[in-house]
């Protein structure tokens, strides 16, 4: 696989790629987006793609070419075979069709039975809706995430947390947000403090490090009563004797943020 250089249309298969690229780092900062890209097919022949990207699951390579079509008529079936034809001679190579004009019926129907996505431009979100997905995963992680290495309590409203986070008791004047190494020693303290509207999800590295960075104006100006960390690390014996080390911001974006 090796880049080329850009070619006419390259606008739209750069906005393409842009949007691609944000809503796939959303959740997985691993995977590889690459556009006007050549990949060698089983037969020996280099086909070229315009948005490409791929990923690992379980030990195996999936991989996903995006067809840009920035045409002012509708896409024929002879556009779209032409594009499984490519596909068909890379292994574990899912393809998507994206274009500004829409797609001719039996172009639809190739597709439809081969398994090719086809899309429209305005099947793609806008900037400002990126925008507001990559703060909503930013600030509202979903029950998806994992711990890296946090999970921590936060406040829920119809099912979807709010993004206020849920701060146990204590003698602090200051709101104390808990980190914990463990989901279910957090479940456990959650439980204990019998939160109805609250839940405990997982903290990310992409989410720590915007925790942090929205932290850290605040603390450099001491505004009084602002939040500080707790890490509760393990559950205690006594129920009633929680551990809670606090954190300082420093502390806590050298010695565990890593991105």
């Amino acid at each position: 696989m090796k880049s080329i250089m850009p070619k006419r249309g390259d606008d739209f298969e750069s906005f393409v790629h842009f949007v691609y690229d944000s809503i796939i780092r959303l959740e997985d900062r691993n995977t590889l987006v690459s556009k006007n890209v050549l990949v060698k097919g089983r037969s020996g022949a280099r086909h070229e793609f315009d948005v490409y990207y791929e990923f690992t699951k379980a030990n195996v390579k999936h991989r996903v070419a995006i067809e840009c079509k920035d045409h002012s008529v509708p896409i024929s079936k002879g556009k779209v075979t032409e594009f499984y034809g490519k596909l068909s001679d890379v292994d574990n190579l899912a393809g998507v069709m994206v274009t500004r004009a829409g797609y001719q019926s039996g172009a639809k129907e190739y597709a439809t039975h081969y398994g090719i996505s086809i899309l429209t431009i305005d099947d793609l979100p806008s900037l400002p809706q990126i925008t507001a997905l990559q703060l909503k995963k930013a600030f509202l992680p979903d029950e998806s995430v994992i711990g890296e290495p946090f999970w921590t309590l936060m406040e829920t409203r119809n099912g979807e947390v709010t993004g206020t986070y849920i701060c146990p008791p204590s003698n602090s004047s200051s709101k104390q947000i808990a980190l914990f190494y463990s989901k279910r020693v957090a479940e456990k303290f959650l439980l204990l403090m019998n939160e109805q509207n609250a839940t405990v999800r997982g903290m990310n590295q992409q989410q720590l490090k915007a925790l942090i960075t929205y932290m850290e104006p605040i603390k450099s100006k001491n505004y009084k009563n602002d939040a500080e960390f707790v890490i509760i690390p393990f559950e205690p014996k006594n129920e009633r004797e929680w551990l809670a080390l606090p954190i300082g911001l420093d502390v806590l974006k050298n010695d565990y943020l890593t991105i």
